[in-house]
């Protein structure tokens, strides 16, 4: 079964037994799952799929600007290890990481420049 949501993949990966990795401190569980378990997501969550046949978890992570598996997967993993670690998800955040990761030094420069100029407008007004 392909989850469709981020609360489905939760409940998939409560079903796995080697969740050693939980325990671990979050930079280091990441490194440890990326190329098992975020490997395992991967391949059968349908993430390497494009086009007309991307699966509705994909879907999500595209309507929020993150289309690569390896991101994809990567949040998944985070999320479920501050979930089972009662720490905030902070998705937005993990959504702005892999959008800026892709960006080219330009773009982050227009972002960075449209940013500080939003502040300093708001802090004229």
């Amino acid at each position: 079964m392909i989850p469709e949501t981020l609360e489905q993949c939760f409940e998939i990966l409560d079903t796995f037994k080697d969740t050693e990795w939980i325990n671990y401190p979050e930079e280091n569980a990441l490194a440890e799952a990326h190329h098992s378990i975020g490997q395992w997501i991967r391949n059968n969550w349908g993430l390497w799929i494009v086009g007309e046949n991307t699966n509705k978890l994909k879907k999500w992570f595209i309507e929020k600007g993150v289309d690569h598996p390896d991101d994809i997967s990567s949040i998944i993993l985070t999320s479920y290890h501050r979930h089972k670690n009662n720490k905030d998800l902070k998705l937005e955040e993990q959504f702005n990481f892999y959008i800026d990761w892709w960006l080219s030094p330009k773009e982050k420069l227009l972002k960075y420049r449209k940013i500080k100029l939003k502040k300093l407008s708001e802090q004229t007004s």
